[in-house]
């Protein structure tokens, strides 16, 4: 067994932006094919630029505000309640256009 408690974790800037916090409650190699399980806040105006990820899909459920997500080209406004599945290989980014924070959960599942 393993308590995390979420209060307790360390703020660490996420790897496409360092300026975007995130805290993360399960890291790679700790569960077989899980790559990581945390949360983010983007502040107004934050954004991560277009990547993807060769060999691995990513989960994101909103918490709290808005977010703007893109995904091979098709752009799609997420809010509190919506979850959304981002295949491995498909190019993606976020972003927070709005006025205020946005928070969310979010995984990634290793496929190789």
């Amino acid at each position: 067994m393993r308590l995390v408690k979420h209060q307790e974790l360390p703020e660490l800037g996420v790897s496409h932006n360092k300026e975007i916090k995130k805290k993360t409650m399960i890291s790679a190699g700790e569960i077989p094919q899980l790559m990581m399980f945390g949360s983010a806040i983007f502040l107004p105006g934050q954004k991560v630029d277009l990547h993807k990820h060769d060999t691995m899909t990513e989960v994101f459920y909103i918490q709290k505000g808005k977010a703007e997500f893109t995904v091979e080209e098709k752009t799609l406004i997420l809010e509190k309640g919506h979850c959304i599945t981002i295949e491995a290989g498909e190019m993606h980014r976020q972003s927070n256009p709005f006025t205020k924070p946005v928070e969310w959960l979010y995984f990634g599942i290793a496929l190789d």
